[in-house]
Formats: C-alpha cells, structure tokens, sequence
C-alpha cells in the first residue's frame, strides 16, 4: 500500500486478503520449500567442489607422469623441478611418493 499498488484494492479488501494468506499458508509446505531450496543450493555448491578437485587430481596425475618421465631420462630433483616450475620440496615429495609405491 505505501508505494500505491493494489491501494484501493487492499483499502476496501485488507482484512479480507490478510484471512486468505493466513488460511492458505501452510507451515509444513513452507518447511519442505525452505528444505528443497537448501538442498538444491548445497548440492550445486558440492558439484562445484567436485569439479574443482577433480582438477585439481588431474593437475596433480599430470605432474606425477612428467615426473616419471623425467626420472626415466636420469634427471636430477633440481632439474625436474627447475623444468617444471615447481618447488624442489614438491618435487622431492612426489619423488619420494612414486618410489614408496
């Protein structure tokens, strides 16, 4: 009524439409929409994670198979991580990681 839509309307029929809201709402209904609305929002948040750690293993069998690669042709920590732009200590660790299995 304060910015003048359906003003006359809600004048003459205010308590009238007020009756209605009240007996057509229905807790139980308003429970299940909220639920299925936060449902819906944290499985959309859940896909997205799964995707961004799906990458994230990807990037990460991808370096491993660099590494492999370059051990094979005798290279050094120090070189395989200066070639692949990665920190010695990451390097070492997959290193370490790929002989243990």
């Amino acid at each position: 009524m304060k910015t003048g839509i359906l003003a006359d309307y809600l004048k003459k029929k205010g308590s009238e439409v007020v009756n209605m809201l009240i007996a057509e709402y229905d807790y139980d209904l308003d429970v299940e929409v909220q639920r299925e609305e936060a449902y819906a929002a944290g499985r959309q948040e859940g896909i997205q994670e799964g995707i961004q750690e799906g990458i994230q293993e990807g990037q990460r069998e991808k370096l491993e198979e660099l590494i492999k690669r370059k051990l094979k042709k005798g290279k050094s920590i120090d070189v395989i991580a200066e070639e692949l732009e990665e920190s010695r200590e990451v390097i070492a660790g997959i290193v370490k990681m790929l002989q243990d299995t």
